[in-house]
C-alpha cells in the first residue's frame, strides 16, 4: 500500500451484466469462498439458502484492514482466509470495495464525535431533512434493481443536495449476525439506512484489490452516524489525536493510494488547533509511525484546513492549554498598605496543607476578605496556578459568576491562546476574553444552570495545575458544596470566608410561679 509503489490495479469491481455473470461468479468465488457465491434462481428451480449479509459504510479508522482483527470470529482464523485465495494465515479483514456517499444522501464529514474516552473522532452530519427521513420509514429503501449502484443524474431529486457533500470511504460486508457486534463497537453512533441510489463506486483507484458485491434490494446498507449526545467539536479535553488521524489515513492509502487520502482531506470538515501528537516518541516518528513521512506531507500540504502547524507534542500541549485555566480570576485588588498579620497567613498555608477546605469566619469588619486576598496574591503562582475569586453570597451570585468564569475559559473562534486573567470583579469587569467573540458568550449563555456548574466542576476536576477557590461572604456554608467537584483535595483547595452564625435565640422564659 506504499503510495511509491502501488499494486497493479485491480479489475473494475461491482459491475454486473448478463453476458458476464458467470466470470463474475467465479471470481467472487475465488475471493469469497464458495459460501458467499449468490445464486442464481431461475424459474422452476430451487436453490439452497443464501447467507444473508448488511453492508456498512466505512468513512474513518474502520477503512484500516488492521483494525478488523477486532471482529475476527472462529470460523475466520481457519488457515485459509475467506478474503483471499493463499492457504496460509493473513490477518483477518473484511471484504471491502472503494465508494462514494454521494453529495444527493444530504450529510458531510468532520471531526464532531466526542468520545468518552477523552478524544474527538470522526462523525458525520445529516442535513436536516436527511435526518428526518432517517427516523422514520420514508425514502430508505434501495431502487427494486439489484444491479443499480448509482450514477451522478440521481442526484437531481434530492432535498438535501445543497448541504451534503461527497464523502469517500470503502463499503464492507459483514454476516448480518455480526450487526450487534458492531453496534457494540460504535457505541454512541446509530445506524441510519442508506439506499444504494446514493453510493457510487470507485473501481478505478489504485490499491488494495477490491470485491466484487451482488447487491440485491434487500440487502440492508448502513452509516453510522453520532448520537446528539456525542456530536461535538474538539476542545482541550477532547483533542484530535494524531493517532487516529495516522489510522484513518493509512486507511485511505491502503485502498486508493494518494488520491483517496487527498480526498479525505478535502472532503473532511471540524480538524482543529486541539491537535496533539499522542504517538509513543512522537519527536521521533519513524520509530513508530508508519508511513509517517506520507502522511506528515499531505498533512502539511492542506494545513489550512488540518492545523497541521498547530499539531503539538504532549507537553507542549499541555502547556498550551492547560494556561485556560491558569492566573487570577475575580480577585479584588491588592491592598498595597497591607500589614502585619503575619502569623494568620501561615496558619492558614498550614492548615491548607492539611484539609482541601478551610472556613475563615470572623464579625464583618475584622478584615476577613483582606486576609484572605492577600494570601491568594501571595500564594500565587508558586503555590496555586490558578486561583478563583466568587461571590458567594448567594445561589445567584455564584451562578453569574460561574457563567463568566465558562465564558472566559471558552476557546474564542480564533486559534489564539488568551489565558484567564482578571484582578477585577467579574461581575463588573469582564476579563478580555469574554468580550473577545459572541460565539463563546453565546455558547455559554444557552447553557441551563446545571450545565454551567457541571462544566465548570469537570473542568476543574481534570485541571492538571493546583487551584484555589475562594467562596466569599458565605451565608450558607453548604451552598459551596453544590458549586464543587468531588475529589477536589487531589488537586484543589477551597477556602470559605463567612459570618459567624448568629446566636441561637434565648430560650423562652418559664412561666411565673402561681399565687
Amino acid at each position: 500500500s506504499s503510495p511509491s509503489s502501488p499494486p497493479p490495479p485491480s479489475p473494475p469491481p461491482n459491475q454486473h451484466d448478463d453476458e458476464n455473470d458467470e466470470c463474475h461468479q467465479d471470481e467472487e468465488q475465488r475471493q469469497h469462498g464458495p459460501q458467499q457465491q449468490p445464486q442464481r434462481q431461475h424459474e422452476g428451480s430451487s436453490a439452497p439458502p443464501r447467507e444473508q449479509y448488511a453492508y456498512i459504510f466505512g468513512f474513518g479508522s474502520i477503512m484500516n484492514t488492521s483494525t478488523h482483527a477486532t471482529w475476527q470470529r472462529p470460523s475466520t482464523s481457519s488457515s485459509s482466509n475467506p478474503n483471499n485465495g493463499h492457504n496460509h494465515k493473513e490477518p483477518f479483514s473484511l471484504p471491502g470495495a472503494v465508494a462514494v456517499l454521494k453529495k444527493s444522501f444530504g450529510c458531510t464529514r468532520s471531526w464532531n464525535f466526542r468520545s468518552s474516552t477523552g478524544f474527538t473522532a470522526l462523525g458525520v452530519t445529516l442535513c436536516p431533512k436527511r435526518a428526518a427521513a432517517s427516523e422514520s420509514t420514508d425514502d430508505i429503501e434501495p431502487r427494486d434493481n439489484p444491479n443499480h449502484h448509482g450514477s451522478d443524474a440521481d442526484n437531481s431529486n434530492s432535498d438535501d443536495e445543497e448541504c451534503g457533500s461527497d464523502i469517500n470511504g470503502v463499503l464492507f460486508q459483514i454476516p448480518l449476525s455480526a450487526l450487534p457486534d458492531f453496534d457494540r463497537r460504535e457505541a454512541g453512533y446509530r445506524r441510519v439506512p442508506v439506499p444504494l441510489r446514493h453510493l457510487r463506486f470507485l473501481p478505478e483507484m489504485r490499491g488494495r484489490p477490491q470485491t466484487r458485491f451482488f447487491l440485491r434490494p434487500s440487502d440492508p446498507v448502513y452509516l453510522y452516524v453520532p448520537l446528539p449526545s456525542h456530536a461535538l467539536p474538539p476542545d482541550e479535553h477532547h483533542p484530535l489525536l494524531q493517532s487516529y488521524v495516522d489510522a484513518v489515513l493509512q486507511g485511505c492509502l491502503e485502498w486508493g493510494d494518494l488520491p483517496m487520502a487527498e480526498r479525505f482531506l478535502r472532503t473532511t470538515g471540524g480538524w482543529s488547533p486541539y491537535f496533539l501528537n499522542d504517538t509513543p516518541s512522537s519527536r521521533r516518528p519513524w520509530m513508530f509511525r508508519k508511513q509517517y513521512d506520507v502522511i506528515d506531507r499531505l498533512l502539511e500540504r492542506y494545513s489550512d484546513k488540518t492545523h497541521y502547524g498547530e499539531r503539538r507534542h504532549p507537553e507542549e500541549f499541555a502547556m498550551a492549554f492547560h494556561r485556560r485555566m491558569r492566573g487570577l480570576w475575580g480577585l479584588p485588588p491588592r491592598n498595597v498598605h497591607f500589614t502585619g498579620r503575619e502569623d494568620r497567613l501561615e496558619e492558614l498555608a498550614t492548615r491548607l496543607e492539611r484539609t482541601s477546605e478551610l472556613l475563615v469566619a470572623g464579625m464583618g469588619g475584622l478584615g476577613k476578605t483582606q486576609l484572605c486576598t492577600e494570601y491568594c496574591y501571595r500564594r500565587f503562582p508558586a503555590g496555586y496556578g490558578l486561583v478563583v475569586w466568587l461571590n458567594a453570597e448567594s445561589a445567584d451570585s455564584l451562578v453569574a459568576d460561574y457563567k463568566q468564569l465558562l465564558r472566559d475559559w471558552t476557546p474564542t473562534p480564533t486559534p489564539m491562546e488568551v489565558p484567564v486573567s482578571s484582578s477585577s470583579s467579574a461581575s463588573s469587569s469582564p476579563s478580555p476574553s469574554a468580550s473577545a467573540g459572541s460565539t463563546a458568550a453565546a455558547a455559554a449563555a444557552d447553557k441551563s444552570t446545571e450545565e454551567i456548574i457541571a462544566e465548570v466542576k469537570s473542568r476543574l476536576f481534570r485541571s492538571q495545575v493546583p487551584w484555589l477557590l475562594v467562596f466569599d461572604n458565605v451565608e450558607h456554608p453548604d451552598l459551596s458544596k453544590r458549586f464543587l467537584p468531588r475529589g477536589a483535595g487531589t488537586k484543589g483547595h477551597v477556602l470559605l470566608t463567612a459570618r459567624p452564625a448568629p446566636p441561637p435565640p434565648p430560650p423562652p422564659l418559664p412561666p411565673p410561679p402561681p399565687p
